[in-house]
């Protein structure tokens, strides 16, 4: 009877209009929660994205030793996902004394207060202090990392609570924050009329560095702005949802018409409890790894393999004499834009790989991909695929990732039977990701040492 009066009390709360826009379109709750965790999805993994996308701003800044410079992406990469395995261990083992709520708001300014930081840097930092920046970048890094994690884990454990509908808002959101970072850099550097759209030769990129100051700064105060809009929106969202008011007499009658000694505010406590109560029963990972090892493996695969593409975006150059400056972030839009396509893709029953070896065998074969890209323009070196042939090679890698996490990740639930294994199964997933991801920045050195 609970379960049935859960789904009812979000039902009839979330059906509740909460204000008009211009006194004319009627707005309810549940409109506004979605586009809420839309937005939060996108803010959640803005800041990974965003440091990605601006890898040649980066490179650029460290081009004085290239050391640095060549193994930018496979630093940022790594020391994010590392700080985000071990960081999502320490919230597994402290889940039962956890706000979530609070935890969002705190991963929110945590991102705000390291890109104010990042834009500050950028007008105060002397460009020859070139070891020390590239330090300094990396423990905000690590920081961003901290803030994603806090973010991630208390939007997983709010939705959970509530409708589907709601879960499918986060994902779409994650899908968005991979293209609007590329759409920002490549808007600041066409509006910045100092840099030579075709521009390429060593000389004017020196002199550029310092020209491309405002760009960086545009694209860090948008980070800004992204989690400021996600901070007051899940403000706004919390306050309509503690005014509006439903009825004691709500609780009243039962199925079997047996009174229930239950005010609305106890009921409500009662549902906010359960999401801080720890199940009764442990699902360990050893347990969840049993029945879902071919899945989990899948995401393995396609992550690690997945994380080579942000060497090779940020070291192939266009075949038409397009600027680095535009051409890396288009590369990183063209590939964000087909994940995107890969998982609307899935919302079609056609499009979803269910049986395991062909999940397997399709995430094995994207290592195809790799030679494709050395046959592309690395370093201006030579090429065998021109400009049109290497962003439809992205396209494809980004369409395929898309796909097969998709797939993997609609299965997950299919392939366990009781709903305590399923809450335990979008940690151990997420845990996984951050895993596969870990171990694709540290095999991208290994691309970066024998390939460029």
């Amino acid at each position: 009877m609970r379960e049935v009066l859960d789904q009812s009390l979000i039902i009839s709360r979330d059906n509740t209009i909460i204000f008009h826009i211009f006194n004319y379109l009627p707005v309810r709750l549940s409109t506004l929660k979605y586009f809420t965790f839309l937005i939060l999805g996108i803010a959640s993994l803005w800041p990974w994205n965003c440091f990605l996308s601006a890898s040649d701003y980066f490179q650029d800044r460290f081009s004085k030793y290239p050391l640095l410079s060549n193994n930018y992406s496979s630093s940022m990469m790594t020391i994010s996902t590392l700080t985000s395995v071990l960081f999502n261990l320490y919230l597994n083992k402290i889940q039962n004394f956890i706000n979530y709520s609070l935890i969002i708001k705190i991963g929110n300014y945590l991102q705000m207060i390291i890109f104010i930081i990042l834009t500050l840097s950028i007008i105060l930092y002397p460009i020859d202090w070139v070891i020390s920046y590239f330090i300094f970048i990396m423990i905000n890094i690590l920081i961003t990392s901290i803030g994603s994690c806090l973010t991630q884990v208390g939007i997983m454990a709010l939705v959970n609570m509530q409708l589907p509908i709601f879960v499918n808002a986060t994902v779409v959101g994650n899908a968005i924050s991979g293209v609007l970072p590329s759409i920002s850099m490549i808007l600041a550097v066409i509006s910045n009329d100092k840099i030579s759209l075709t521009s390429s030769n060593k000389d004017e990129i020196k002199i550029n560095i310092e020209d491309r100051q405002l760009d960086a700064i545009k694209y860090f105060i948008t980070s800004i702005l992204i989690a400021l809009f996600a901070q007051l929106l899940f403000y706004i969202m919390e306050y309509y949802e503690k005014r509006i008011y439903i009825p004691d007499d709500f609780f009243n009658e039962t199925d079997n018409n047996e009174t229930m000694d239950t005010t609305t505010d106890e009921y409500l406590e009662l549902r906010l409890d359960q999401i801080t109560k720890p199940d009764d029963e442990f699902i360990t990972f050893k347990q969840l790894w049993k029945k879902l090892k071919f899945v989990e493996l899948t995401i393995i695969i396609t992550f690690s393999i997945t994380l080579i593409f942000p060497v090779f975006a940020s070291n192939i150059e266009s075949t038409n004499n397009i600027s680095k400056k535009l051409f890396v972030p288009l590369a990183f839009l063209i590939w964000n834009i087909g994940d995107l396509i890969g998982r609307l893709l899935c919302a079609i029953k056609l499009f979803i790989i269910e049986k395991n070896n062909y999940l397997m065998i399709y995430s094995i074969l994207r290592l195809l991909f790799i030679p494709l890209f050395l046959y592309s323009n690395i370093k201006n070196r030579g090429y065998i695929f021109n400009d049109f042939g290497y962003l439809f090679i992205q396209l494809m890698f980004g369409i395929t990732n898309g796909q097969l996490f998709s797939s993997a990740y609609m299965n997950v639930g299919q392939l366990l039977d009781k709903d305590v294994e399923k809450k335990a199964a979008a940690s151990f997933t997420a845990f996984l990701i951050n895993v596969s991801l870990l171990l694709g920045s540290l095999l991208s050195f290994i691309v970066v040492y024998y390939c460029l």
